[in-house]
């Protein structure tokens, strides 16, 4: 079974053009979200003091939390989810051009074919952007457990992630 992506966008929409932009955006925010490890190396580096040429770790020196290490180098997820609002505007407008296919649109026996069309595109990349943030989100955590040493870590990461995101 293939899907054809046309049969979830208006007719007649260049649903390739928009399918290309939207990958773009999620391109530049994945490139964005790697400003992490630069602040990751930043904070790391900070850790350590050098003797007669060897690193060694600062007694007392901590590593700044999880969260505000990532800072909001995750945000370029949000703009692309804010972006699919005005998609969706869009694409219900594109129906009231040249040929007024919005009332074609309003005689089918489906009556959720308009929103169908509409909301489709938008929300399968808006799904996309959340799962490529939390994916993001669970690697860029585990690389910070992996470089930042234990003595330097605050406990209850995990907590206070969750805490700052969902209020928890």
């Amino acid at each position: 079974m293939t899907v054809k992506i046309g049969d979830y966008t208006p007719m007649g929409i260049d649903y390739r053009q928009e399918m290309k932009w939207i990958c773009i955006g999620l391109c530049i925010s994945t490139l964005y979200s790697f400003g992490f490890l630069f602040s990751l190396s930043n904070y790391y580096h900070a850790l350590f003091t050098t003797i007669n040429q060897k690193r060694v770790l600062i007694k007392g020196a901590f590593m700044p939390d999880f969260v505000e290490v990532l800072g909001q180098h995750l945000i370029g997820f949000f703009i692309v989810s804010l972006c699919m609002i005005a998609l969706v505007i869009y694409h219900y407008f594109y129906h009231y051009q040249d040929s007024k296919s919005i009332y074609l649109m309003r005689r089918l026996p489906n009556r959720w074919a308009l929103l169908k069309r509409c909301v489709s595109l938008p929300l399968f990349s808006v799904l996309t952007a959340i799962l490529m943030a939390l994916f993001l989100l669970l690697f860029y955590f585990g690389i910070y457990f992996w470089v930042t040493p234990e003595a330097c870590m605050t406990p209850n990461q995990w907590h206070k992630l969750w805490h700052i995101y969902l209020g928890v």
